[in-house]
């Protein structure tokens, strides 16, 4: 990152409710030891690879470089006893990529986590929203 730059925080994961505002919503974090998280976006990551066929696809449909797309997806492969992706050089019929069975599964279990935690916290979120003023910031 360029000296003087800041990252951008991600945005909120928040839903419209039935009245049209933004209900509030979780963004999950899994903690994977001092290095390593998986959340919200390398999940997406990978789901746009399995729907694309292409770590570049999914990079652009992410709004991000093909470099950082790559970064991301061999951090997911280091971070695992397998690889979560497997990519194929270009070539005459170009690349692409597909996600292993370990790495269907990986998305599958966070969004199980995800799932299981949203419906546990529903009603604190259902307060909070109820708390919340209507000249919010």
């Amino acid at each position: 990152m360029a000296p003087g730059k800041t990252r951008r925080p991600p945005r909120a994961a928040s839903r419209k409710s039935a009245a049209g505002t933004q209900a509030p919503a979780l963004n999950i974090r899994v903690d994977l030891g001092a290095d390593f998280a998986l959340g919200p976006g390398k999940v997406r990551l990978m789901e746009l690879i399995a729907k694309q066929g292409s770590i570049s696809a999914a990079g652009r449909a992410m709004g991000m470089s093909y470099r950082r797309a790559w970064l991301l997806v061999d951090s997911l492969n280091k971070a695992f006893r397998e690889p979560l992706v497997a990519s194929q050089t270009g070539g005459r019929k170009g690349g692409g990529a597909v996600l292993t069975k370990l790495g269907q599964s990986v998305v599958e279990n966070y969004r199980s986590i995800e799932a299981e935690t949203t419906a546990t916290a529903k009603a604190a979120l259902r307060a909070l929203a109820d708390a919340l003023s209507a000249r919010r910031p």
